[in-house]
């Protein structure tokens, strides 16, 4: 489905009815997806197309994060044209810019897409469904499917653990998550890699539940250096930040670990593994193939991820 083709789509979802005017017992929660966008034109718009396409959503807003190239910013007055809400701010980074997105919509739930990757069919309501179902939970995902070098399904945590994401975050990037939790718990304020981990453990941290719902939410493109891959690079530096910024997380790690529901194979070996001298990247790598065997998904899977680096 092409922009051309549906601007009062755009419109509609640009400007949804107030909430004041729908009666509350009738209205379901609303859903916002946020777009950052820094120099990423050519495939702004299939990650744009991927969302107005959903059949539940109420907001769309792209976010220039102080995109140069001449390109991008044509598609930005693109889609301004069309009716697609385009906010322009200086660069600050992902975190930063995904921020600047959720203050800027006022749907019950928010759902953060890179501009790179695309949404699939149906994807908002089958998540929306899982936290309109239980109000104390306070984000959901999916699984993520790869696309481009390299393709497969990788499979997520069944639930935001607080034990185990003080060691590894196994949740993927794109989470649709209450925009009251994410506000008040801080949202997405680390800069520099690692976003995602970081407002992960503010959730965790705050006593809040998260979990799977076992469809496939988005397509992860792969192509060039993500920045995932260049925090890899700086693991061991980021981790500590992380420490640091969530003392009470990891102050109570051997509480969390009593209730852990993570299958004892992996409650037993991570604390052996992040405690060998073997350097903090190779630690993470480690630590990520204990997770992915103790949870079995496959040693087929593994080797793929392995030689693609992911």
């Amino acid at each position: 489905m092409s922009l051309a083709s549906i601007p009062g789509m755009i419109r509609a979802v640009s400007a949804p009815a107030p909430a004041s005017e729908q009666p509350r017992e009738a209205r379901a929660p609303s859903i916002a997806t946020v777009i950052p966008c820094f120099n990423d034109g050519a495939t702004l718009r299939e990650a744009v197309d991927s969302a107005i396409a959903q059949d539940r959503m109420d907001e769309l807003v792209v976010v220039d994060d102080g995109s140069t190239d001449a390109g991008t910013l044509e598609v930005f007055e693109s889609l301004t044209t069309q009716g697609v809400k385009v906010v322009h701010r200086p660069n600050g980074g992902l975190g930063a810019a995904r921020m600047t997105g959720v203050l800027a919509t006022s749907s019950d739930y928010v759902f953060c897409l890179d501009a790179d990757d695309r949404l699939l069919p149906g994807a908002l309501a089958r998540l929306g469904s899982a936290l309109d179902g239980d109000p104390g939970l306070a984000l959901a995902w999916g699984d993520y499917r790869l696309f481009g070098g390299h393709s497969w399904r990788q499979e997520t945590a069944p639930s935001l653990d607080p034990w185990q994401i003080t060691y590894q975050n196994d949740i993927p990037a794109s989470v649709l998550v209450r925009r009251a939790a994410l506000v008040s718990d801080g949202g997405w304020e680390l800069r520099g890699g690692y976003e995602d981990w970081d407002m992960l453990m503010g959730l965790a941290e705050h006593g809040r539940r998260g979990v799977r719902v076992p469809i496939v939410a988005y397509e992860y493109r792969q192509h060039g250096v993500r920045m995932l891959g260049e925090a890899a690079a700086r693991h061991g530096d980021i981790y500590e930040v992380l420490r640091a910024r969530h003392r009470r997380l990891f102050a109570g790690r051997r509480r969390a670990w009593q209730r852990s529901e993570a299958p004892w194979s992996l409650k037993l070996l991570l604390p052996v593994i992040f405690s060998l001298p073997i350097g903090a990247n190779r630690r993470r790598l480690l630590g990520g193939a204990a997770c992915h065997l103790a949870r079995r998904r496959g040693l087929r899977s593994l080797v793929r991820r392995v030689r693609s680096g992911v």
